[in-house]
């Protein structure tokens, strides 16, 4: 039977750490296919131990902790999650200064019958740009944050963000067509 004291607290330490959890988990793994079945693993498992009457004190750092086990857990032991490569500075352009002044960037993202379209078009782009549109588009946050929880620099997620808009925007006229 479900203890209302104990689903009162879940609730409480379900709001308070969520998005923080969701940041974590999207930043550690590897197919962002797999965030949503690890944060629900995730938060089970607090639900349970709340049920089993344990006390949490230091509910973050105990929630990211048992996110991360869930992670190692889902892609085994044996597998190591991979690092984010960066690319030599001699690859990586400045492309915000080829994109020219007419282009509405936030306009081909806007559309919600495009919206499934554009995450099939990501899927297909490296782990990294798809991490970087769900931080930015899904869950608001701002560039600066992005590179700081991504471990890269700010001007290489601006190059990946920028760079695959206006892919996705020819992609997206081509579609039309």
């Amino acid at each position: 039977m479900i203890d209302q004291e104990n689903l009162s607290q879940f609730e409480k330490i379900y709001n308070e750490t969520y998005n923080k959890t969701l940041r974590y988990v999207i930043c550690k793994c590897s197919n962002l296919d797999d965030v949503n079945d690890i944060i629900q693993e995730t938060y089970l498992e607090i639900y349970k131990l709340l049920n089993n009457h344990k006390d949490i004190n230091n509910y973050q750092n105990y929630i990211l902790s048992i996110a991360t086990n869930k992670i190692k857990k889902h892609y085994n032991i044996l597998y190591r999650i991979k690092t984010i490569p960066l690319f030599s500075s001699k690859d990586e352009t400045n492309i915000i200064d080829t994109i020219p002044n007419n282009i509405d960037i936030e306009k081909i993202i806007i559309d919600s019958n495009d919206i499934d379209i554009i995450w099939k078009y990501l899927k297909k782009k490296k782990l990294i740009i798809q991490k970087i549109f769900y931080l930015y588009y899904v869950l608001d946050i701002p560039i600066k944050s992005i590179s700081k929880e991504l471990n890269i620099s700010e001007s290489y997620t601006k190059n990946c963000l920028y760079r695959t808009l206006k892919e996705l925007q020819k992609f997206l006229r081509k579609d039309c067509d």
